[in-house]
Order: structure tokens, then C-alpha cells, then sequence
């Protein structure tokens, strides 16, 4: 199968050689996912009652999966959080000629539900990369996987990325308990590109076939769904 292209293209001219590259999402994985430990206790044991190895979800090849599907842009320079005299976040940034955060206004979204550990106000990241895809692919913007540690959260968006000229900003809340610096290249959006298909659905009967390839598969103690039924990712 031929390799398809994601191309990331820098908005303005000096924008390469002052601001990281997007990287693979597989060269950012979190630190937690790094340090969990593959058994609930350490070691490599057997359950009596289930039959089955005491993995958690380090185990899980799903998760490491969409943690490491596509790709990431990083936030381009170093922002400062504070709270200003009105209770609300305010951002700076020491580099010039670049605006690395701008605000949405309330009335945009005033029907959303906010996650109360997040301040209402919507933000938006502004991103310097120009992001193309081949005919017929989109992209999904999301906000890192599994990064509970990110002090913010983008709101996810598909764009025809195959089309679209220009960058695509990241709408954005921040938390409320966060004051102090988000680092330049802290993981900003997880770019996953995908083809665009049309589909329909239908509700079919009850198919015994899929329990018989499932009892094949359940021979096995452990790491059934890589055995037989996961298909290799291939993101370069």
C-alpha cells in the first residue's frame, strides 16, 4: 500500500525557523503511560477466578494505539498564565511580532457546558502551521489523549485539511487552579488524518460467527486482541 503525506506547511516564512516542528505522537508519550506498570502488582501472575495475566492498561493496545496515533503541534513559545484583578486568566509571551493566544467571546458559546474546573471564557491557540492532506483525507483535531496533566483542554474539530488554505486554530479552556508557564513544546493538538468515505449503517440479527472467532482467540491467556486482531499503525 502506498504511504500517504501529511504536509505541514509554516504560515509565514520565519515561522520554520523560529517554532518546532510537529512531531509523531508516539515520540510524546505521557509520562504516567511511561510509568505504569504492564501488572496491577508488579509482577506477572495468573488470576484464579479469571484464568487471565493481572494487566492494566499499559496492556492495553487500544489506548497505545490512539495515544500514539498521528501527529502533534506544540505550543510555539513559552506563555505565562496568571489571574488578573477581575478573577480571570491573562496570558503573555516574551517573543515578538506573533500572537500565541487570542479569546473567544462568551456569546460564541454560551449553550456549552464548560467543565467547572475550567474557567468559562474560551481561548484559542494560534498555530503557525498550514496543515494539508491528499484528496479526499480530513484531519482530526483533538486535544492530546489521555493528557490529564495539560493545564488545558482544546476543543476537538474535523477540517477538511485536503481543502482549507490556512492554519487552523485551537479553541481552548484553561483550568482554573493553573498559574505559572506552559513550556514551548508542550503537546497543544494531536492531528489524526483520515479519509473521507460515505457511510450508512444497519442493525443486523444476532451473527453466532463472531462468538466462534472470539473462542478461538480466548485460548489464549493473554494479549488476545494483538494476537488476532490488531492491525499494526504506521505513522511516520
Amino acid at each position: 500500500m502506498k504511504r500517504k503525506t501529511i504536509n505541514f506547511y509554516p504560515e509565514a516564512e520565519r515561522y520554520k525557523d523560529i517554532f518546532d516542528e510537529p512531531v509523531l505522537s508516539k515520540t510524546l508519550i505521557p509520562e504516567w503511560y511511561k510509568k505504569q506498570d504492564k501488572y496491577s502488582s508488579g509482577i506477572k501472575v495468573i488470576s484464579d477466578s479469571t484464568g487471565q495475566f493481572n494487566t492494566t492498561i499499559k496492556a492495553c493496545m487500544p489506548v497505545f494505539d490512539v495515544i500514539t496515533a498521528g501527529y502533534v503541534i506544540t505550543t510555539p513559545a513559552d506563555i505565562h498564565v496568571a489571574t488578573n484583578e477581575e478573577g480571570l486568566p491573562s496570558f503573555s509571551w516574551s517573543i515578538n511580532d506573533y500572537t500565541c493566544i487570542e479569546s473567544h467571546a462568551l456569546t460564541q458559546y454560551d449553550k456549552y457546558n464548560t467543565p467547572k474546573e475550567f474557567y468559562e471564557i474560551g481561548y484559542k491557540f494560534i498555530n503557525p502551521w498550514i496543515v494539508q492532506t491528499p484528496r479526499g483525507y480530513s484531519s482530526l483535531f483533538v486535544s492530546p489523549f489521555f493528557r490529564d496533566d495539560l493545564p488545558f483542554e482544546c476543543l476537538p474539530a474535523i477540517v477538511d485539511t485536503d481543502n482549507h488554505p490556512i492554519a487552523v486554530n485551537f479553541p481552548f479552556f484553561i483550568r482554573k487552579d493553573f498559574e505559572g508557564i506552559i513550556p514551548m513544546g508542550t503537546p497543544m493538538i494531536q492531528v489524526i488524518p483520515f479519509k473521507r468515505d460515505s457511510w450508512s449503517h444497519k442493525v443486523n440479527a444476532y451473527n453466532p460467527g463472531f462468538r466462534k472467532t472470539w473462542a478461538k482467540a480466548e485460548r489464549k491467556i493473554g494479549n488476545r486482541y494483538k494476537t488476532f486482531f490488531r492491525v499494526l499503525k504506521d505513522w511516520n
